[in-house]
């Protein structure tokens, strides 16, 4: 007998729990045209606050250099002392980040220097090099020993470019270069 009861005083606390848990069900068809005005205009409002908000994230990428900044060495330097690098890369890579700042770690084969520029070429020596750091002349006095970079690793960070199809990184200050 107490069998029995058991049994049934189980089955009773399940058909409560069940009952007790159960939700309103919502009608699976919906007709928008049913919507009232206030939910589409929530609707609306939410998805045109989300397009704003992605906007402004894709202008305020920094990853992302606009065209008129390469133009402004000025510009260029003060974004690249406020933003961070968005990756470390080989000097083979560079060519698959233009216009993003990023640190370029490598070897440096090579150095020439003219009156006007002169170029750190990385992995082998010019024309074979796959990218260039650049600094020019109005600079040199901020890099004063450039030979010593000759035959090391380092790691230079800046805007990657392009000077006739070759990725390059020009260098305003010596805090982008470091040797490893």
């Amino acid at each position: 007998m107490k069998f029995y009861i058991v049994r049934i005083l189980i089955f009773a606390v399940l058909i409560s729990l069940v009952s007790s848990c159960s939700k309103e069900k919502k009608p699976e068809f919906v007709d928008d045209q049913q919507k009232s005005t206030e939910e589409k205009s929530t609707e609306e409002k939410s998805t045109e606050r989300k397009r704003e908000e992605d906007l402004k994230q894709k202008a305020n990428d920094s990853s992302v250099l606009k065209m008129e900044d390469l133009a402004d060495q000025e510009k260029r330097q003060e974004i690249a002392d406020r933003k961070k690098p968005i990756a470390t890369i080989s000097p083979l890579e560079a060519a698959d980040y233009h216009g993003k700042l990023v640190i370029v770690k490598g070897f440096v084969a090579d150095i020439y220097q003219s009156d006007k520029v002169a170029y750190l070429n990385f992995v082998e020596k010019y024309p074979n090099n796959p990218f260039t750091a650049v600094i020019f002349a109005s600079k040199f006095s901020d890099f004063p020993d450039i030979g010593k970079y000759k035959n090391k690793n380092v790691e230079v960070s800046g805007f990657i470019s392009q000077f006739k199809g070759k990725p390059q990184i020009i260098l305003n200050d010596p805090k982008q270069i470091k040797v490893n």
